[in-house]
């Protein structure tokens, strides 16, 4: 029993809920309506905005195949750029030239000075004193952004929304080009600083070299004085004994003298003289008649420090350092990365219909609100009236 009174209860609440509103039916259709016009103004009055989004990624790597004597330089000195290997190394190839891209984007100063030539932007700053010009300009600038692939995904996105598709593209290419530009700068003082490096390096080395030969041709002087001293004092011995020839068999040279003096400089402890003084002579002779590079030939690490000169003067690293240097600078750094802007999704962010259906909404909402608190209120006083 009690529930069905309940029942009977809600469908009279029911009842007296439809009848209050449809009392309010003309408060209701009021409030929607003057929603609607605020809706509709506002629409019009709102300044619109568009989104802009295109793909970007790096050139293929046939377009830099002409630095493949550049990059195999940078190999063999080591700093070739690898992402895992060698993050801070450079190199002229897509990926590298991608990432940094990348990294020069994210700074947003080339941005900044792209955004600094609009009249939009002059105007809405022209007020504004510095610390507030550049917080509006940094404002501004993160209007254009570069967004990382998801997860699953592997393409980078140019996004910027802007009052003016038109502009933004404009200002995006400026952009652009100059973050390219100044990546072409970059590229171009590694190299030559890199041209100037070895240059640096190599006179270093030649300078060790040639003065460690100095050295060897004046230990090799010195050498051949006093072997001339030590041939000449022997020939003496020799002549003053009438050894005219070897007096020793072939075997003889190699056994210990008995009288436990040595007077030869070699290990043989044999008297030298013994080998006649037509022998040491002739040997005396043939020191003397050589020229400065043939005594040069016949000692230990000459040629071998000789061979490094040569490789060194022949060295040309530097030179085509130079000649790839200027080929980044004359290369179309448009070719670089690759998007397109012209074809790129627009989408206008202003939505006029979705504002006054919003509108419409909220102001029937706020009608029936009005309608039921007032009709709850005027029943409140009429209970205590009674």
């Amino acid at each position: 029993m009690d529930s069905e009174h309940q029942h009977f209860n809600d469908e009279i609440d029911l009842l007296e809920l439809f009848h209050t509103l449809w009392d309010g039916k003309w408060t209701i259709i009021v409030t929607t309506f003057l929603a609607a016009v605020i809706g509709i103004v506002f629409s019009i009055v709102k300044p619109n905005s568009f989104e802009v989004s295109t793909p970007i990624h790096g050139r293929s790597q046939s377009v830099f195949l002409q630095y493949t004597p550049l990059n195999n330089l940078l190999k063999e000195e080591g700093i070739l750029f690898n992402k895992k290997t060698n993050p801070n190394g450079f190199a002229i190839d897509s990926d590298s030239l991608f990432q940094h891209f990348i990294i020069e984007f994210i700074d947003y100063e080339e941005i900044i000075d792209a955004v600094k030539a609009s009249d939009y932007v002059k105007e809405n700053i022209k007020d504004l004193d510095e610390i507030d010009k550049k917080k509006a300009l940094i404002k501004f600038a993160k209007s254009f952004e570069l967004k990382a692939p998801s997860k699953n995904e592997e393409i980078w996105v140019l996004s910027f929304e802007w009052h003016d598709d038109l502009e933004g593209v404009h200002i995006f290419n400026n952009a652009i080009q100059k973050i390219l530009i100044n990546i072409r700068d970059v590229l171009k003082e590694n190299v030559d600083e890199l041209a100037a490096g070895i240059d640096t390096r190599n006179s270093y080395e030649l300078d060790s070299l040639r003065n460690e030969l100095d050295l060897i041709t004046q230990k090799k002087i010195d050498r051949d004085k006093k072997r001339i001293q030590f041939l000449t004092e022997q020939s003496d011995i020799a002549k003053e004994l009438g050894i005219e020839t070897n007096r020793l068999e072939a075997n003889a040279l190699s056994q210990s003298s008995q009288s436990g003096i040595s007077l030869s400089v070699n290990s043989s402890d044999v008297p030298f003289y013994l080998r006649g003084y037509k022998a040491i002579d002739k040997e005396i002779s043939l020191i003397q008649n050589r020229s400065h590079e043939e005594a040069l030939l016949m000692t230990s690490g000459y040629i071998e420090g000789k061979e490094k000169i040569v490789s060194l003067e022949k060295d040309l690293s530097s030179s085509q350092l130079r000649e790839a240097s200027k080929l980044i600078g004359s290369d179309n750094i448009n070719d670089w990365v690759e998007f397109d802007l012209a074809i790129a999704d627009v989408e206008s962010q202003k939505k006029p219909l979705l504002y006054v259906a919003l509108s419409i909404i909220i102001g029937g909402m706020i009608g029936v609100f009005y309608v039921l608190i007032s009709s709850a209120v005027r029943n409140r006083k009429h209970q205590k009236t009674t």
